[in-house]
């Protein structure tokens, strides 16, 4: 099918599916982008067709609709959905009372369960067999996984400068290293840690991999990303004991926590995220999870994420009626840009990863198309659209998503959101990892898992120029119930220590909220060396009393309670003041 926008045709290629996974901020190293004016014609002549394909296969996500269509090969490459031995891997939407069926039909079909969490069953299929398994009446909704974001940049010694900014030197000196104490490192990977061990880590860690298909000797594979944060947990509290898990997607971390639970874990550390899980109210299977570990005793750290350049919304506006969404009057195209006013010429071979939510959580029946363009000199080309249905039916949610690798010379792209059905206000998200847009909204920019209320999410300011918040650090509020503008509450937590040094990265610095986590991990460490018996709550209550207030006096939405620092060491039983409720997260103080 053939789609035109003015006087130019391209052929649509239909992409979502899976992240790309990217760095911290907005460039990878090495690149340096053209800025150009923003080219005229960002009010969408003509909208484009919707394409049958999401209308035949309602239970069955864009991407894999395709992907069976021509059987994988560069059509996986390009949605960048993972195949292995002639399988794809996919996550099943299904009823409790339902698994048992389910997974006889995924088997029967030539495939294998891999694992299940919260009515969500991760299995391996061959493409072919994926539209019959959609129409199965046992089956809610076939989708791409919901795989994990992290945030890979740019590090040179091997003792991060977090370590005297927290305050943690002081506690080494007074003897209070984390012994005793069990970290657990969740990530994508762990590569290079055998040949840190001893130095740059404990002598001896604990590994284990619940990526499907994978031993645990490849947690030692995929990105260094993971070994440098436990890098500085060790260098925080280096008389921890720590393990390191690797996961890929929310069923993994799942995996992972009731491991990290079995083996009497105190602290866990993510310096990752995840998009359009959930509607970014703090509610879900990431809550379920917090408060189970919370219930074993186990405080955890995550980064709010790096998206507050990359980051867009508000209302769905169309004042012509046309159908695209307006970001201000006559402006259907938010182009990627560095905000102020110009854009970017992107090069070919860059990934771009728009994706959007809108609050439509409970009926899914406000359906939304994601479009993403090429400026060719004169005019806006459709290269890819994120199309699934919503319609109404279980499984289904209010998200699209696009995976794209850019090709030929370097030109203008842009993202338009186009309404195909339903008639009543949306509230949008626009979320573009990695890749700054020329329109920014810094507000509620947090990504899932940040959200969460019993979580302790972490931002991210400059160890090397004297605490100054980073540009790209994801700030709250959370939205409210099912993703509404308003009545959601603050985050982040407390602000940690990016910029820092790691022998893993070398001679560059290692960024991004990623890099923060981990000292806030390091820390709680150190503060349960003294206090064994402290609930996550009053370790959590512990750091933030002692955080050093910045920005708005007071918790803020871009800070929480301030940037960590320990305070004097503390003495074993010290700890009358604190009137902390476990298992609560302080709203106010």
């Amino acid at each position: 099918m053939i789609k035109k926008f003015i006087v130019v045709a391209l052929l649509v290629i239909l992409l979502a599916g899976s992240t790309i996974a990217g760095r911290a901020a907005a460039f990878p190293e090495g690149e340096a982008w053209a800025e150009v004016s923003i080219p005229a014609g960002l009010d969408l002549v003509a909208p484009a067709g919707v394409d049958g394909r999401a209308a035949t296969n309602p239970k069955l996500d864009d991407a894999l609709a395709e992907l069976a269509a021509t059987g994988g090969g560069q059509t996986a490459d390009i949605f960048g959905i993972t195949m292995n031995a002639g399988r794809t891997q996919v996550q099943i939407v299904v009823l409790p009372e339902d698994e048992p069926a389910v997974r006889l039909l995924v088997s029967q079909a030539g495939g294998e369960v891999t694992g299940g969490l919260d009515g969500l069953l991760q299995a391996w299929l061959p493409p072919g067999a994926l539209p019959a398994l959609a129409a199965e009446p046992a089956v809610q909704y076939v989708q791409t996984p919901n795989t994990i974001v992290t945030a890979e940049t740019d590090a040179v010694a091997a003792l991060t400068e977090g370590v005297a900014a927290a305050g943690a030197d002081a506690w080494h000196t007074a003897g209070w290293r984390g012994q005793g104490v069990r970290v657990a490192i969740i990530d994508g990977g762990f590569q290079g840690y055998p040949g840190r061990l001893g130095s740059d880590l404990p002598a001896t860690v604990t590994v284990r991999n619940f990526v499907d298909g994978q031993n645990n000797a490849q947690v030692d594979d995929t990105m260094r990303h993971g070994t440098a944060c436990a890098e500085i947990v060790h260098d925080m509290a280096p008389n921890a004991q720590l393990y390191l898990l690797k996961i890929s997607t929310d069923v993994d971390l799942g995996e992972a926590v009731d491991y990290a639970i079995s083996q009497g874990v105190d602290v866990i550390s993510t310096s990752l995220t995840f998009i359009n899980v959930t509607p970014g109210d703090g509610t879900g299977r990431f809550a379920t999870m917090v408060q189970k570990a919370r219930a074993a005793g186990i405080l955890w750290t995550t980064a709010a994420g790096n998206y507050r350049e990359t980051h867009w919304s508000g209302a769905f506006a169309d004042g012509d009626g046309d159908g695209f969404h307006e970001y201000a009057p006559g402006v259907e195209v938010n182009v990627f840009g560095p905000g102020n006013g110009t854009a970017y010429q992107i090069p070919a071979g860059t990934a771009l990863a728009p994706s959007i939510r809108w609050n439509d959580w409970t009926a899914v029946n406000q359906d939304l198309r994601l479009v993403l363009l090429r400026h060719n000199g004169t005019a806006f080309d459709i290269v890819a659209t994120g199309n699934n249905a919503q319609t109404g039916l279980p499984g289904q949610r209010p998200t699209e998503r696009i995976s794209y690798r850019t090709s030929g010379p370097a030109a203008v792209y842009g993202v338009a959101i186009q309404r195909v059905s339903g008639n009543r206000g949306l509230y949008l998200h626009l979320l573009t990892p990695n890749r700054k847009l020329d329109r920014q909204v810094p507000a509620m920019s947090l990504g899932n898992l940040a959200d969460v209320a019993a979580v302790l999410t972490v931002a991210a300011v400059d160890a090397r120029t004297p605490f100054v918040r980073e540009a790209y650090s994801s700030e709250g509020p959370t939205n409210g119930q099912g993703g509404a503008p308003t009545g959601g509450f603050l985050k982040p937590d407390l602000a940690a220590f990016a910029n820092v040094s790691t022998a893993s990265y070398g001679t560059r610095v290692f960024n991004g909220t990623s890099a923060a986590t981990p000292h806030v991990a390091g820390a709680a460490a150190l503060v349960l060396n003294t206090w064994p018996t402290a609930a996550p709550g009053q370790i959590q209550d512990y750091l933030q009393a002692t955080a050093v207030d910045q920005g708005l006096p007071g918790r803020d939405a871009q800070y929480g309670y301030g940037r960590l620092r320990l305070g004097a060491p503390l003495k074993p039983g010290n700890f009358a003041y604190h009137s902390f409720t476990p298992f609560v997260v302080t709203r106010s103080r």
